[in-house]
């Protein structure tokens, strides 16, 4: 069906950016699924009880998770409406992504069940049976396909709509039921021409596609849930955007927050070092507005002259210099710079050997404050000692007062 004909069905209720509208097209998406997959799977179960079909079962089953899955995402988007609170100051968004991964888990767990039974199958060369309807219900199952395939179409024309990855990961999984009962209809129809085995390979397919859904659903939500980085792309436009405005330098150290229906960005924003304060905080207050417009997050900009950040990994590099010198370090970690109106403040964490003594150890701290007091300028020198406790350890082969890294 073609997309723009597909939009035509669907109801225009407002801002997709309101919770309350998002939540709107959710529920369409949610109830629509559940009553088609719901049709679906009492016939695909009935018919497969019928024929004793293990591979139809299985699709069965699997459109039965899309019921899941639906509802999932009615309840998803029913909590994640609601506003933010004292215990919850982002609100509910994460939590349609706590119950995917319920949902993932039991696919994966579901798969392995008929992977079992399907090899049990082959081993014990079960047929069919009333082999006079398997072609009539592989047509029908094949048909049913066409059926779901229209509703992945649906759901990510919904889900772009709104830019949900929830509605676009539901459509794929319809999509990956589309596909599982073509194969079941092929293999329902190859049956009754006396190719049986046809029927538990297509079973095992199909349960692979079933825990590669599951896995998939786990993994997308897992990623949110845990945090991860913006995409590369998203980065690049927020640079384009940034540097596009008047008295931004540079944009670096972009970090995505995901709480579903809110996004807050964080980014550090170079300017030039004679500007005013006034003037800086209006450059971030538009870069703020841009970005606001672009993409609809929230943003938190740290402002710093231009010159900090490249002056920081310079200072940082000194200090590396120095430490991979000193023949009683092993290998350090944690060095972090900060910059204060006399003199800047300088902690690191060093790991030595564990059988270093307290003496040992004084008489190395002192050794490389003095080094860096000379090298690095007047500053304050924070060294944590940490003893190595490696017992097999990758970096050497050596005793560790013997060789550092």
């Amino acid at each position: 069906m073609d997309r723009n004909k597909l939009f035509t069905l669907i109801p225009e209720y407002g801002n997709p950016d309101d919770p309350f509208v998002r939540a709107k097209y959710g529920y369409l998406e949610g109830i629509v699924s559940t009553i088609v997959n719901t049709l679906l799977f009492v016939m695909k179960l009935g018919l497969g009880l019928l024929i004793n079909s293990i591979a139809l079962i299985a699709d069965a089953v699997h459109t039965l998770s899309d019921v899941g899955t639906s509802f999932v995402v009615i309840v998803g988007f029913k909590i994640s409406k609601k506003p933010s609170d004292n215990l919850h100051p982002y609100g509910y968004g994460r939590v349609e992504y706590i119950a995917t991964v319920i949902i993932a888990v039991l696919l994966v767990i579901t798969a392995f069940g008929f992977i079992q039974q399907s090899i049990e199958r082959i081993l014990n060369s079960i047929n069919i049976t009333h082999q006079q309807y398997a072609m009539f219900i592989g047509i029908i199952i094949v048909i049913s396909a066409i059926l779901k395939e229209w509703m992945a179409r649906f759901s990510l024309a919904l889900g772009k709509k709104i830019k949900s990855d929830v509605l676009i990961a539901d459509a794929w999984h319809h999509r990956s039921d589309a596909f599982a009962s073509v194969g079941v209809g092929v293999s329902i129809i190859g049956s009754s021409y006396g190719f049986p085995l046809l029927d538990p390979i297509f079973g095992i397919i199909i349960s692979f596609i079933i825990m590669y859904v599951g896995i998939t659903l786990g993994k997308n939500s897992a990623h949110f849930l845990i945090g991860k980085s913006p995409d590369v792309n998203l980065i690049d436009k927020i640079q384009q955007i940034g540097c596009q405005l008047k008295g931004v330098k540079n944009i670096h150290d972009i970090s995505l927050h995901d709480y579903g229906t809110k996004k807050i960005l964080t980014l550090h924003a170079e300017v030039d070092n004679n500007l005013s304060l006034d003037e800086a905080h209006a450059i971030a207050d538009n870069l703020e507005q841009k970005i606001m417009f672009f993409f609809h997050y929230s943003t938190i900009i740290h402002v710093e002259p231009t010159d900090f950040h490249k002056e920081m990994k310079l200072k940082k590099r000194v200090i590396e210099n120095i430490l991979h010198k000193q023949k009683g370090i092993i290998s350090f970690h944690n060095i972090q710079i900060i910059r204060r109106s006399e003199k800047d403040d300088i902690s690191m964490h060093l790991i030595v050997n564990k059988n270093m003594s307290v003496q040992d150890s004084h008489k190395l701290s002192h050794k490389i404050d003095t080094i860096i007091q000379k090298i690095y300028g007047a500053c304050d020198v924070h060294i944590h000692l940490e003893p190595c406790e490696s017992t097999d350890c990758q970096i050497c082969f050596t005793p560790c007062n013997e060789k550092k890294k």
